[in-house]
């Protein structure tokens, strides 16, 4: 008998050039916007789907990140010369500070690492991966074998993020053609915990609270963000009330936790040890508001801040953005969307990080296009937080290599640099929570999708959105 149901209806999606001024002048050179008289995600596109551009724009991207990072390919990873040419990175230099290789950080027996056991785990595999080689061809192969594991991260996280837009995948383009990832991406470890938390919130998203709990977990022991974006999603569970759900949520990130810290508590307890200990007493990075104050302090004889009293402050700060987050999730008018909340708490952590470094900027960046997909704004952020990473290692190279003004920077311009950025991502923050207070504003709900990470929080939503609607009419 033949099926009687209607074909399933394909789903039109936004087109941004349309709506977006920056992309409207932006595609002008290549034909303009697209027409009134196409339907994207409703045609057929053939071969050029939406997900296999990006991926392409990613791809493109990746070989720029590789190509910015050439000289010290060629020339090598010394100091001061890796720093004024704005290519060092922690890839090679940590292979030979910690012997990767012979080493393998936190399950070798007395050894520790100044990252936690997840990222450990990819640096030691990756130096088993680069092989046999020594001295400089050992570096460039370590470095290669890393960039060529983030590019492919790169564009799991494009089209991750692509998938968890709803009908807007185009803003996945504003991570798949960064700027700021073509200087930052190979500079760390920290895109690894950025890919998993898309990844957890894609799950999030497709209803798999567990799975989404536990792989947020794991990338809590990737960068402790992590455990920020888990604090928004039981925020949103409170508000919905549906706080059993987000505890199963809760429930797999611990165990997702536990999994990559037992064998590094089995193995090498003192290692972990030295790591904590280390992360409770280590001076701020320069990058940082204490950093910073204390480098003018020490210029102009003011009183600089002592260690305990940065962790204080360090503290107090935190448990502030803390509280915030969760007034705001709580008691917005309508509620937040996952990626809004979350953004606006990484947001926060990157101003009030102890150990705040310009590249990681690349954990808030997928956020931002699934939160604020504004391309002006979001370019302008990155072009802040670019400056900051090309300042400090400008800088770097002053304070280490003690070379000539010509290809290093002082340390006023350096910390006006870092407060250029930290002020952007406050603005950015600001942005995010006027459109969480105020929905008309936010270009996502705008096109009438409520929330397309929503998961779960979608079951009972039928309150707030009724509260939401009347904010909105009378907004």
């Amino acid at each position: 008998m033949a099926d009687s149901r209607a074909p399933e209806r394909r789903q039109g999606i936004a087109v941004p050039s349309r709506s977006d001024p920056v992309l409207r002048a932006m595609t002008e050179p290549v034909g303009g916007p697209l027409g009134r008289r196409t339907a994207p995600g409703i045609t057929n596109p053939g071969f050029f789907t939406v997900e296999r551009v990006l991926v392409l724009m990613a791809a493109v991207s990746a070989l720029l990140a590789v190509l910015s990072k050439n000289h010290c390919r060629v020339s090598g990873w010394t100091t001061p010369d890796q720093y004024s040419t704005v290519c060092w990175s922690e890839f090679p230099n940590s292979l030979t500070s910690y012997d990767l290789g012979r080493l393998f950080p936190f399950f070798t027996a007395g050894t520790s690492f100044d990252h936690p056991p997840f990222t450990a785990f990819i640096a030691g595999a990756t130096a088993w991966l680069a092989g046999g080689f020594t001295g400089a061809a050992r570096q460039l192969s370590y470095f290669d074998v890393n960039a060529a594991l983030i590019a492919a991260a790169w564009i799991f996280v494009v089209v991750v993020v692509a998938r968890s837009a709803g009908r807007r995948p185009w803003d996945a383009a504003l991570v798949a053609a960064s700027p700021l990832l073509w200087l930052a991406a190979y500079v760390s470890w920290d895109f690894w915990a950025a890919a998993l938390v898309c990844l957890g919130l894609y799950l999030f998203a497709r209803r798999r609270p567990v799975w989404a709990g536990f792989v947020l977990g794991v990338a809590a022991m990737a960068a402790s963000y992590a455990l920020l974006v888990l604090l928004a999603l039981l925020v949103l569970g409170v508000r919905n009330r549906q706080a059993t759900r987000m505890l199963e949520t809760l429930a797999g990130g611990a165990v997702g936790w536990l999994l990559v810290l037992a064998p590094v508590m089995l193995s090498n307890p003192s290692g972990w040890g030295a790591y904590a200990a280390s992360a409770l007493t280590s001076p701020a990075t320069p990058s940082s508001l204490y950093g910073s104050w204390n480098l003018i302090a020490a210029r102009t004889g003011l009183p600089p801040l002592g260690d305990d009293a940065v962790n204080v402050l360090a503290v107090l700060l935190l448990a502030v953005l803390v509280l915030g987050v969760a007034a705001l999730g709580l008691y917005a008018p309508r509620r937040p969307r996952v990626a809004q909340l979350a953004a606006v708490a990484v947001a926060g952590f990157l101003v009030v990080n102890k150990y705040a470094e310009p590249w990681d900027a690349v954990w808030l960046l997928p956020l931002l296009a699934l939160a604020l997909p504004r391309w002006r704004t979001v370019l302008l952020w990155q072009a802040a937080a670019a400056a900051h990473l090309i300042a400090l290692l400008l800088f770097r190279s002053k304070e280490l290599g003690g070379i000539s003004d010509q290809h290093a920077i002082d340390m006023p311009y350096f910390v006006l640099a870092a407060a250029l950025a930290g002020g952007a991502t406050c603005v950015l923050a600001g942005l995010l929570v006027r459109d969480v207070w105020h929905p008309r504003h936010d270009v996502v709900r705008r096109g009438g999708v409520d929330d397309p990470l929503g998961g779960v929080l979608l079951d009972g939503q039928a309150a707030d959105n009724a509260e939401g609607a009347g904010s909105i009419a009378h907004g």
